[in-house]
């Protein structure tokens, strides 16, 4: 098996559909979807050239997934409605705050 070296960290306003890219931010805010719809979270990271959304998809809480927490995160990147996002990205929790 052949293990990827990290890729180099970009601004969020870089990261282009259809790439893999890893971003750092800050978590702004989550959403979690009604008991009633598939669990799915949603962290909004943001750093100083824009926002994209990580999307974990199967779950409602992920420990230290919470505003306010600065956040390493890798996959790629699909837009909709105008919005990126990255689905069950691969993540690092970096300390609280930028």
């Amino acid at each position: 098996m052949t293990v990827e070296a990290p890729r180099p960290v970009v601004p969020i306003a870089d990261a282009t559909p259809g790439e893999i890219v890893r971003v750092h931010g800050t978590i702004g805010y989550i959403v979690v979807e009604p008991g009633d719809a598939p669990p799915a979270l949603t962290a909004t990271v943001a750093d100083d050239t824009g926002e994209i959304d990580a999307v974990f998809m199967g779950r409602r809480a992920i420990a230290g997934i919470e505003p306010g927490r600065a956040v390493t995160i890798q996959g790629r990147v699909a837009h909709d409605d105008g919005r990126a996002h990255i689905f069950n990205p691969w993540y690092e929790l970096n300390g609280n705050g930028a």
